[in-house]
């Protein structure tokens, strides 16, 4: 997976991480704030991230960890 930030005041950044993807390739979008917001609360090794398409929310969720759930809107790209 590509990770992939732009900020007028900071510019642009990209990252690829290892990731299990067995659908079509999908681009979507997220707010970078509220991604962060959630990854901060997983502590596990391992997260899922649960989406049908480029609009429909995303849900996150921690493997190991299934008390909690977290929704996720995406952005228009």
């Amino acid at each position: 997976m590509t990770l992939s930030a732009t900020s007028p005041e900071n510019g642009t950044a990209s990252e690829e991480i290892e990731v299990r993807y067995n659908a079509a390739p999908i681009e979507i979008g997220f707010n970078s704030r509220y991604l962060l917001d959630i990854t901060e609360q997983i502590v596990g090794e391992w997260v899922v991230f649960a989406m049908a398409d480029a609009a429909s929310p995303t849900i996150v969720r921690e493997r190991a960890e299934t008390s909690a759930l977290y929704v996720l809107m995406p952005m228009r790209v």
